[in-house]
């Protein structure tokens, strides 16, 4: 796998003896439609453009034989086939390649409910094999979370599918329906319902995080202002404060202090190997909003900093850089995350390193850090910027 590449779209490399290349074109024409970088290698192969960088080289001996015994005029269909499937097997795999989920043709459920939704107004994909995109008519986009609805029609009759997928695609109508409401939580009392929601990139496609009130946290987290209804959690629209004329950055402010002030446990113990933690946890999905005020559930600022993790909505786990050496904390942070984020709906693995005094514009300064350890060759492979090798050198020096 290689980390750059040049896109073909519409051209080949292929020698003039090579075979399939009107296939080819007919292939690198599908990706393109899809908004996938591609271009054609060797005889009978595709690089691919992966989401976040990098690339990978796909073999389609089989395809480009079975191309090569059709008529000129199906190899576009064909290929946008061959394309299909490469995406269905990409985004199970987690990987959000091209531009949704196409549903197989067997997918009875899938289809159902796309059906449904689409009668209540939306435009409607699959994201992966659990998750819908949605976009209404007037431009607001969500992601739905189906999996639910799947499990409740598993097995049923079709019509009782139909029916489950109707009361699916009304409820998600009714939940919509609530965008009209915000501007009404921007001003006045209504700022008590802001609160702060922290997802990873991948959770938030482009068009997303252009319409919502997002920002980068960290590489790979952004934070997003949310609407805490009674009975729902929406995330607020960019449109509703153009109506308003409230600022993005008195929103943030507002959804960090209220999400702060909900119900929190702040517990300092001891983590493996004796490491001092301090665990914010709660009931409730605000808990990132906390990286915000770190040194109040610190008890102070360590003049080193200290290493956070994020695994999961309801918990912040930080360990303030101090007697232990951070090169060991930090392999044991790693540690920790990894078990955090076998929960419900995780955010990240990645540890990062909280540095004293913050950004220049409030946010927390967080950089994310990683360590490789040999116990048996007594190697370490140190990920971080300077500062923090820096910190680091100076740490050992003391010792």
């Amino acid at each position: 796998m290689s980390d750059e590449m040049t896109p073909a779209h519409g051209r080949h490399r292929a020698a003039a003896s090579a075979p399939g290349p009107d296939f080819a074109s007919a292939l690198l024409e599908a990706f393109s439609r899809e908004r996938i970088q591609a271009e054609h290698i060797g005889s009978a192969g595709i690089r691919v453009a992966l989401p976040g960088g990098g690339t990978t080289d796909l073999e389609l001996a089989d395809a480009f034989r079975e191309a090569g015994g059709l008529p000129p005029g199906d190899l576009p269909e064909f290929a946008a086939g061959v394309v299909r499937g490469m995406m269905r097997g990409f985004r199970r795999r987690g990987v959000p390649l091209g531009t949704h989920y196409p549903l197989p043709q067997d997918d009875g459920a899938g289809h159902t409910v796309l059906r449904a939704l689409e009668g209540q107004g939306f435009s409607a994909v699959f994201l992966d094999p659990g998750t819908i995109g949605l976009k209404t008519p007037d431009g607001f986009a969500a992601k739905i979370d189906a999996r639910g609805y799947r499990s409740a029609v598993e097995g049923r009759p079709a019509a009782e599918a139909e029916a489950l997928a109707a009361d699916f695609a009304r409820d998600c109508a009714r939940d919509l329906g609530r965008v009209t409401h915000q501007p009404e939580t921007v001003s006045g009392e209504g700022v008590q319902a802001l609160r702060l929601r922290l997802y990873p990139e991948s959770a938030l496609t482009e068009e997303m995080r252009a319409g919502l009130v997002t920002r980068e946290l960290a590489p790979g987290l952004w934070e997003t202002v949310a609407v805490d209804f009674p009975d729902t959690v929406q995330a607020l629209q960019r449109s509703a404060l153009d109506q308003t004329g409230a600022s993005p950055e008195g929103a943030f402010q507002a959804a960090i202090r209220n999400s702060v002030d909900e119900p929190a446990e702040i517990t300092p113990h001891e983590g493996p190997g004796g490491l001092p933690l301090v665990h914010i946890g709660g009931e409730h999905p605000y808990m990132a909003a906390h990286v915000h005020t770190l040194d109040r559930a610190l008890g102070g600022v360590p003049p080193s900093g200290a290493l956070v993790i994020l695994p999961v909505p309801q918990v912040v786990i930080a360990h303030p850089i101090g007697g232990h050496h951070p090169v060991a904390a930090l392999e044991t942070l790693q540690d920790v995350a990894a078990h955090f984020v076998q929960g419900d709906k995780p955010i990240t693995d990645r540890v990062f390193w909280w540095r004293p005094g913050g950004g220049p514009d409030g946010r927390p300064d967080l950089r994310p850090v990683r360590v490789e350890v040999d116990h048996e060759a007594r190697s370490i492979a140190l990920y971080a910027d300077d500062d923090f090798r820096q910190m680091v050198e100076a740490f050992s020096a003391q010792r």
